[in-house]
């Protein structure tokens, strides 16, 4: 089911990402770039569109799994997704420094 859920990821590495880079070019990839500017914010909201989505198809896979109300479906997603979010952010301040 997660992987099903994901599929929308996978969506934008082959639909969204070859578009960015080929607006960018090699400025995506540099701190500073041109994608730092208002365009390139409209471009990661996009990109969170995707996510948003996943997410979405998630809490309806573990609704329909587990037979669980759709609040607590979303409380189990969102509780899941925080916790990997609070390790993503861990993870980033201990590589930089």
């Amino acid at each position: 089911m997660l992987a099903f859920a994901a599929t929308p990821i996978a969506l934008a590495l082959f639909v969204y990402w070859p578009i960015r880079i080929g607006v960018y070019g090699v400025q995506l990839f540099r701190t500073g770039g041109a994608d730092g500017r208002g365009a390139g914010h409209v471009t990661a909201w996009i990109f969170y569109a995707f996510v948003l989505w996943a997410l979405v198809l998630l809490v309806v896979g573990v609704r329909t799994i587990h037979g669980w109300t759709w609040g607590r479906a979303l409380a189990g997603v969102a509780y899941a997704t925080g916790i990997t979010a609070v390790l993503a952010v861990v993870v980033s301040l201990l590589y930089a420094f």
